[in-house]
């Protein structure tokens, strides 16, 4: 007969047990002794043990298979195989004891109270899903800050509160992954993760032989040789084809497939939640044209324009602008154009859609000639970023040198010079788009850039350039390099940001 204790004592037993392994498993693994599976089992045994302790078994008459099968169905869905360290962390913060305590409670005297509706919740694809609304917001996000990015799909999975209050509170859903070069004949996509420097690689064969553009989505548009274009989610590999670029590749002039596109653009659809917008500047003038599109993942979508069938609507432009950027601020779409142009495009306007001029370029004295431009809305302004660059002969390519960064005052209808203060930049190839880091210091005030200039890339097979790569500090005006080692750009394939998304991991 198993002898029955009080369940406090079953509880310091527990947490004396959490504690050891802890000390142990932070002296081991720093030594490389022992793996983290090695660690959940040992967790996962450590609490099989204590369970044999509780009173509500000493009290029943069950066979071994049912008594084995009530405890590893209890425990599996208290301690996350995936991800231990989640576990740790809630049991030994003193503050969090209090909280678990009358859950941790509740399982010990009936463990198979977690298969009742009272703890499940249903997710919207059907499949149940733990509910723990006892755990605090905040603190669920400071777990996600402190864990590696490949554990937190066992978080987000773990349970509704969980999986939203991580999304919403750490700080590495916010920074995007940097996809670097394809390579060829390869499924294998490589990606760079900077909360932590580490590589991620990931199964993409939608990404081979393609020119990519990034977003801050988890989508990215894939442009081939067949000069096909599609809308890929990242992690699910998902993807819907985008209208034939026919229309485009007839004003472009028939340009080489990977310099037809010069940018492709995802933004929400301010009209409706459900749709994005995805814009491209073609062309040896940047043109602009737009399709509406749904995206609702599994392979499910369809591009529409405003008439509801699937084909580009190329913006009126009678002024010959140069379209350099797009961006969503305040539900309303606004491109820069030329050096600085202002521009409000109004894409439901009647026969087409129609841009209005917002507010002329800055000086020429004031900005000089950069050679990209920028635009993306910070957490209250839409601000521009303005890249220079100059010419290495030798190396065959661009290198930059700096940027200015404008606020745009609505009021005034001007630019104004600022910085970034407690928030980042990412531009590039694909969206441009800007993040707080008040609570990360270090990335305050700095612009994230990736090599856009396909101007010498002429020649399909011959790669020029793609190796102008790094972060701009703008308080102190200097330039460092990302480390994330050795990267082969080809003539079609270049680094670019991608965020992941809450989606991706659903």
């Amino acid at each position: 007969m198993v002898r029955s204790v009080s369940t406090t004592t079953i509880l310091n037993i527990f947490k004396v047990f959490v504690y050891v392994q802890v000390a142990l498993f932070i002296t081991l693994i720093r030594g490389y002794v022992i793996s983290t599976s090695s660690f959940r089992l040992t967790l996962f045994v450590t609490v099989l043990v204590l369970t044999f302790l509780s009173p509500a078994h000493a009290e029943k008459d069950l066979s071994l298979f049912e008594f084995f099968l009530t405890i590893l169905t209890s425990t599996s869905s208290f301690v996350i195989s995936e991800s231990p360290v989640i576990v740790i962390l809630i049991l030994t913060d003193s503050s969090l004891i209090s909280n678990i305590k009358p859950w941790l409670e509740r399982f010990l005297v009936n463990p198979s109270s977690l298969g009742t509706f009272n703890n499940i919740g249903l997710e919207s694809n059907g499949s149940q899903a733990l509910i723990l609304p006892e755990i605090p917001t905040d603190m669920i996000g400071e777990i996600g800050n402190r864990i590696r990015i490949k554990d937190i799909k066992a978080i987000l999975t773990f349970c509704n509160p969980c999986s939203s209050a991580c999304f919403e509170t750490t700080s590495w859903s916010l920074f995007p992954w940097l996809m670097l070069s394809n390579k060829l004949d390869s499924d294998l996509q490589r990606f760079f993760n900077l909360c932590n420097n580490r590589y991620l690689w990931l199964e993409l064969p939608t990404s081979d032989q393609k020119r990519c553009w990034g977003s801050p989505h988890g989508l990215v548009v894939t442009l081939g040789p067949d000069y096909q274009a599609y809308l890929v989610h990242v992690r699910k590999e998902d993807q819907i084809a985008l209208p034939p670029l026919n229309p485009i590749r007839a004003l472009a002039q028939l340009e080489e497939w990977f310099c037809l596109v010069h940018k492709f653009i995802i933004l929400k659809d301010p009209s409706h939640e459900l749709l994005f917008l995805v814009f491209a500047i073609f062309g040896p003038v940047n043109r602009l044209a737009f399709a509406r599109v749904t995206f609702n993942g599994g392979g499910d979508g369809a591009a529409l324009n405003r008439s509801g069938q699937g084909q580009w609507a190329i913006v009126t432009n009678p002024d010959n602008l140069k379209f350099n950027d797009v961006a969503c601020f305040n539900d309303k779409i606004y491109a820069l154009c030329d050096n600085g142009k202002l521009v409000c495009l109004e894409l439901d306007a009647l026969p087409e859609a129609k841009v209005q001029v917002i507010a002329p370029q800055p000086s020429e004295e004031e900005i000089g000639t950069p050679q990209k431009l920028y635009l993306m809305k910070s957490q209250q302004n839409l601000i521009a970023v303005f890249r220079y660059r100059v010419h290495n002969p030798k190396k065959m390519r661009q290198e930059t040198k700096k940027f200015l960064v404008y606020n745009f005052n609505f009021s005034a209808s001007n630019w104004e010079v600022t910085d970034l203060k407690d928030c980042t930049a990412f531009v590039g190839d694909g969206n441009s788009w800007c993040i707080p880091t008040s609570t990360i210091p270090s990335r305050n005030n700095c612009v994230y850039f990736t090599d856009d200039n396909w101007e010498l890339q002429r020649y399909p097979g011959v790669a020029y350039g793609g190796r102008d790569v790094g972060v701009f500090n703008i308080a102190r005006k200097d330039i460092q390099q990302l480390p994330f080692r050795k990267d082969n750009p080809l003539y079609y394939s270049r680094p670019n940001w991608v965020t992941p998304s809450y989606y991706e991991f659903r």
